[in-house]
């Protein structure tokens, strides 16, 4: 890196730029005056930029608390924020200019955080919890806490012994809250295995001051806070040893979690210090707070609020089925029932989503468990029964959504007539795949649109009522299964990639439908490889020579159906 070389470019620019030795290291040292006073930015000297140059404010303690600035105390500097530098697509090969460019962003942020007092403070506030984390002890273990905000007592466990990684290794906080988690969830068992670590509090903050810059100012910090915010009284007179504060604030970048552990010195018990001479009965020190409710889990991790309240019944367990419902588990459906009489068997390992753990369990039962314990507020049961024995109306009017993916179009069609015959009123989605990665299908009935099951049945040369869809890519009356062990093993070749494609498919159908993007019938298909089809002497269709809308959501409406135009 020619630093010399930069060093010219923003003295050209106007910049007072040299280059010096800072505690035996090379640097880059700017000058800028601005309305305020003198910047003196250090940049340490590197052989190559993969990322925006950093510089750093020299004499740090001079201008206070500063927004997007962290203390290297030690040195006297400041570490400045100037966005995600590693997004930044850096110009490495003109060195001078992504130079001049840091800089100028640099310098651009410290003259506002230091002449706009008020936008200063507005910012501490958006980052406090980043500030926070910084006198936070690196080795502590985080705290987990399952609340909703109000003020309320918490139950407190401590980390399972042992334990290093996952929910166990961590402290958790448990309210009233938990109660809405799925039974089975990893949460909500917890206090089996621990052990209570204290009296904990919930507190909500109306005053909330930016973070505390030092650990040794956190005392300072709490006696303001709780001065200037309501505590009930009923927490105030409570005694212990050991008391957990997790308090949650509205800031500008939304509602903020940390908290604070007092612990008393010596013996005896005593009730929260209110005062600085009380204080010094304590050792004080700041929490990670990790907060585990739906509304900041849920949309966090792309799940969608607004299907926490839908019901959906999924018909068909295996490896399409499978991977359908752990996707509207993922998105956020908040009840689930799943029927399927098969059991799991080694022959299903590589291509469906439960792992061995479950090898002769039922599907359904399986698959519910596993659910409940990966989605922290999903409700699931399970059925261990066929499609054709769900035709009751109560119980199918009682759903948002039906889904099947059984890969039998007989019981689908027979079905379909019992849904049309009793005026079902639930939409139904067909899902199923084509073997040997050519594709995979899945059709939209919505009871009161144009458009049903049957549409996929008419033949489009013809217009004959056919046995097999017209989506299909491979033509009918082949013999498409492998038989590795007589006639009870015959199965038909796929893998979990084509499984998984036309799982995604198929819930995106159903996550438009239930939240009423998608309000017509219609049908989806994704088009893969035909050469292991072809290679194996069988006939592909003419719908796959001339299918170019792979993944695209059609109208399913068919003029010659029966049903919609009888």
């Amino acid at each position: 890196m020619n630093y010399q070389e930069i060093v010219s470019h923003l003295c050209d620019q106007g910049y007072l730029a040299t280059l010096e030795n800072v505690s035996d290291l090379d640097c880059l040292v700017v000058s800028h005056d601005f309305e305020g006073g003198n910047l003196k930015l250090i940049h340490f000297c590197v052989d190559e930029i993969d990322c925006l140059p950093t510089f750093f404010l020299g004499n740090f303690s001079q201008y206070g608390n500063l927004a997007h600035v962290l203390p290297l105390e030690k040195f006297d500097l400041g570490s400045v924020c100037v966005g995600d530098q590693d997004s930044v697509s850096v110009n490495f090969e003109q060195p001078k200019l992504a130079f001049q460019e840091s800089l100028e962003r640099h310098i651009n942020l410290l003259t506002k955080t230091i002449l706009k007092v008020a936008w200063n403070t507005e910012e501490l506030l958006r980052e406090f919890y980043a500030n926070w984390l910084r006198i936070c002890d690196d080795s502590s273990a985080d705290f987990i806490c399952a609340a909703s905000g109000d003020l309320e007592e918490v139950q407190v466990f401590s980390p399972v012994s042992g334990r290093k990684w996952g929910f166990g290794s961590k402290y958790l906080g448990i309210t009233h809250c938990a109660s809405s988690l799925a039974e089975f969830s990893y949460i909500a068992q917890q206090d089996k295995n621990r052990s209570i670590a204290g009296e904990g509090f919930i507190i909500p903050l109306n005053n909330l001051k930016p973070a505390p810059t030092t650990s040794e100012l956190l005392g300072e910090w709490y006696l303001q806070t709780i001065k200037n915010n309501y505590i009930s009284s009923k927490f105030e007179q409570k005694k212990g040893k050991r008391f957990w504060l997790i308090f949650n604030a509205q800031t500008p970048s939304g509602r903020t979690w940390f908290g604070i552990q007092l612990s008393i010195k010596g013996n005896g018990k005593k009730s929260l210090p209110k005062n600085e001479e009380s204080l010094k009965n304590w050792s004080i020190s700041p929490i990670r707070v990790k907060i585990f409710n739906k509304e900041k889990i849920m949309p966090r991790s792309g799940a969608n609020l607004g299907l926490e309240g839908k019901s959906v019944l999924m018909v068909g367990c295996g490896s399409v089925g499978g991977e359908i419902v752990y996707k509207l588990g993922a998105a956020g459906i908040g009840n689930m029932v799943l029927c399927d009489p098969d059991i799991y068997t080694m022959d299903n390992i590589y291509r469906h989503v439960l792992s061995d753990h479950f090898l002769g369990c039922n599907k359904a039962i399986a698959l519910s468990l596993e659910l409940d314990s990966k989605f922290p507020w999903i409700k699931t049961q399970y059925e261990i029964r066929k499609l054709l024995d769900l035709r009751n109306t109560n119980h199918l009017n009682s759903f948002d959504l039906i889904v099947i993916a059984i890969g039998s179009p007989t019981h689908e069609r027979l079905f379909h007539d019992f849904l049309v015959q009793n005026h079902i009123k639930t939409p139904v989605i067909n899902t199923w795949l084509e073997g040997y990665g050519i594709g995979g299908h899945a059709v939209l009935d919505l009871q009161n649109a144009n458009g049903c099951l049957r549409c996929a049945y008419v033949d489009l040369q013809t217009g004959a009522r056919g046995l097999s869809s017209n989506l299909n890519f491979l033509e009918t009356d082949q013999n498409l299964t492998v038989n590795h062990a007589g006639c009870g093993e015959l199965f038909l070749p796929y893998n979990s990639v084509s499984a998984a494609q036309t799982a995604l498919i198929a819930t995106n159908l159903a996550i438009g439908t239930l939240l009423r993007k998608i309000t017509s019938s219609s049908k989806v298909s994704w088009k893969g490889d035909c050469s292991d089809v072809v290679s194996r002497g069988f006939s592909v269709t003419h719908r796959y020579t001339a299918f170019d809308k792979s993944l695209q959501i059609l109208p399913l409406y068919n003029e010659d159906c029966d049903i919609c135009h009888g």
